[in-house]
């Protein structure tokens, strides 16, 4: 069989694509120039009724792949989206649409005028005394990290291998954007994880939690390893959240848990280990 090269005046990410349909074709030789280069558009409005909602809606001419991200932590594949931001301010939305022809990129500033109605469906998040009944010890099995509220924040620490959890059932609806935030402090941890699990999979005593890792700090991917003090969802380096800045949606509704877990392998929690407090779970109204 022979094939002629297709023209390409551009360089797209539909060179993939298109090899794979050639193959499956059988013509003696393909000329065929490809769409002319798009310019991406896009429109994004206020969802009715809640002004913190912005629905962005692809009108880019032949579009059949969109993405978009923005200052909130959002990514998203669907042409047409609703993008949650909890907090006032200035964000910019940016798209990128593929078509016959190419893609191409374009942005938009939007401005949100108030911070979102929340509410704050976690319990006992704010570490002082009494808190700790809130709370469920996992027993991961094996060495156990200490695990225990002090002067208002949740102490994790350990003297060398060790692991162990803590968690809490909430339950959550579709439709609705949650965030997770929780300050984290501690002087600098080695081969360790402190890690957040926002998952429907119920935690069993003696066995390891794993399942939809959130957010975490992870010393082999590179955070954790030196002093820190912030929001845990803004300097995790590793899990599904990672650059989300906490939020998340479901698509079912029911009972999760939020699981957090700590421990080393080959090393330490560092001195004093590390603490949380302050945790929230927010549900917008």
């Amino acid at each position: 069989m022979n094939f002629q090269y297709i023209k390409h005046t551009r360089t797209i990410a539909m060179a993939a694509l298109l090899a794979g349909a050639v193959s499956a074709c059988t013509p003696e030789s393909s000329d065929n120039e490809l769409g002319p280069l798009p310019t991406a558009s896009f429109t994004a409005e206020p969802l009715n009724g809640n002004p913190n909602k912005i629905v962005v809606k692809n009108t880019t001419q032949g579009g059949f792949l969109f993405e978009w991200t923005d200052d909130a932590g959002h990514k998203s594949k669907r042409e047409t989206d609703t993008l949650s931001f909890f907090q006032a301010g200035k964000y910019k939305i940016q798209f990128t649409v593929f078509t016959s022809g190419g893609y191409a990129k374009t942005a938009k500033e939007i401005t949100i005028a108030q911070n979102a109605e929340t509410q704050d469906i976690l319990q006992g998040g704010n570490m002082e005394t009494g808190s700790e009944q809130y709370w469920t010890l996992l027993n991961t099995g094996g060495t156990q990290t200490s695990i225990k509220i002090e002067n208002g924040k949740m102490v994790f620490s350990n003297t060398g291998n060790s692991n162990g959890a803590i968690y809490q059932k909430v339950t959550v609806k579709t439709g609705k954007s949650y965030v997770f935030s929780g300050r984290v402090q501690g002087s600098g941890a080695t081969n360790s994880w402190f890690e957040v699990y926002i998952d429907a999979a119920v935690p069993k005593q003696g066995s390891d939690y794993s399942g939809n890792k959130f957010i975490s700090l992870n010393t082999w991917s590179g955070c954790g390893t030196v002093a820190f003090d912030n929001d845990l969802a803004k300097i995790g380096c590793d899990g599904a959240g990672k650059d989300k800045n906490g939020i998340m949606t479901f698509t079912k509704a029911g009972d999760i848990y939020i699981v957090i877990k700590a421990g080393s392998s080959g090393g330490t929690l560092g001195t004093g280990g590390i603490t949380i407090d302050d945790v929230k779970f927010l549900e917008e109204k």
